[in-house]
């Protein structure tokens, strides 16, 4: 081990144990912090997030009326009408104001999430170094905040370099998805209910956004880490990526399977608890319809959008663990890449 370094050597944890392991048996040791922060992110979402769709849905309310009123006429009238036809570009400039908005407050929020995990790994391995005495406790949210504060900024630069690197991908993605759409790649042609999916349109409306996309999914996880990476060595958010990109580089189907791993915990999770938000949903359009006499179009767009709030809201409980798990993975890849670089036999000092 090394002396200028708060991040503890590989000798202090147990011999063969995976970074899943490791990570599920300091989850459990100390459920206090990494459950404590997950509630705090839950209950800010709960709190900002649904201030910003309620003012939303304020914003919108005349529009979501005016929509219930043109509806009802066309139907007494007996006239063919489109939903929203009439309110369609309020309601989209509604949406580009609160969008962005909640896109950084979840931004911040895993910013602070990432970090709280990193610094309760840090503590972890700091307890198991120092043995037996009264630090063996868990950290208290006042310790927990007070160590994470100073990452925070630096943590949500990170989480806004990882998203803009994620972004160009994507967006290249969804590009090649247009440009077949409107029909601008020469010899492929969007499938219709009479001429079915050609080999061209398969290989490049299907399988090249696919790939695209899976290159977005490979850098989300050789960032992974960077959090974690400020945390350890108190760098700035450039030098986190870069040097989360290196130790991530050194091990890549390590990182690609456990990123991939939490990934598919983390959808499952998701779909789950938007299952169980349909129940939400079932008595938030009833209690909808109550208030609002009936009026189906503002109702609708309530039931749709519940369930998957209630599953963003809980979320931070499942991306809690999953954020010890990215913190023992860059402790893990560090410590191997010291070994390396350690002839055997040659301790340092």
């Amino acid at each position: 081990m090394t002396g200028d370094t708060a991040v503890i050597s590989s000798d202090a944890r147990p011999a063969g144990s995976s970074v899943v392991a490791e990570s599920l048996r300091i989850t459990a040791h100390d459920r206090r912090p990494v459950f404590g922060s997950a509630f705090l992110v839950s209950a800010a979402a709960l709190l900002v997030g649904g201030g910003i769709v309620a003012g939303a849905f304020a914003a919108s309310w005349g529009l979501f009326l005016e929509a219930g009123r043109t509806a009802e006429s066309s139907i007494d009238y007996e006239e063919s009408y489109v939903a929203y036809i009439d309110q369609w570009d309020g309601l989209v400039k509604v949406a580009f104001c609160v969008y962005p908005l909640l896109l950084l407050v979840a931004m911040v929020l895993i910013a602070w999430l990432l970090a709280a995990q990193a610094v309760t790994v840090a503590h972890a391995r700091e307890r198991a170094e120092a043995g037996p005495g009264p630090h063996r406790d868990s950290l208290t949210p006042r310790a927990l905040w007070r160590r994470t504060r100073p990452h925070l900024g630096a943590a949500f630069r990170v989480q806004l370099l990882t998203l803009v690197c994620a972004l160009v991908p994507g967006l290249a993605g969804l590009l090649v998805l247009a440009a077949v759409a409107m029909e601008m790649v020469p010899g492929v042609v969007w499938p219709t209910y009479h001429d079915p999916a050609t080999v061209q349109f398969i290989l490049v409306g299907r399988i090249l956004p696919a790939v695209i996309w899976a290159l977005g999914l490979v850098l989300l996880y050789r960032f992974g880490p960077a959090t974690a990476v400020r945390v350890a060595d108190n760098c700035s958010a450039t030098a986190a990526m870069r040097r989360s990109w290196t130790l991530t580089r050194t091990a890549r189907l390590r990182t690609t399977g456990i990123c991939l791993l939490a990934t598919v915990a983390v959808t499952v999770a998701f779909m789950v608890l938007k299952w169980l938000g349909t129940f939400v949903a079932h008595w938030a359009g009833l209690l909808m319809l109550a208030t609002t006499g009936d009026n189906v179009w503002v109702t609708g767009v309530l039931v749709i959008i519940t369930p998957v709030a209630v599953a963003l809201v809980l979320l931070p409980w499942v991306l809690a663990p999953m954020g010890v798990v990215l913190a023992c993975l860059r402790e893990r890849l560090d410590g191997s890449m010291r070994e390396t670089r350690v002839p055997s036999g040659v301790t340092t000092g």
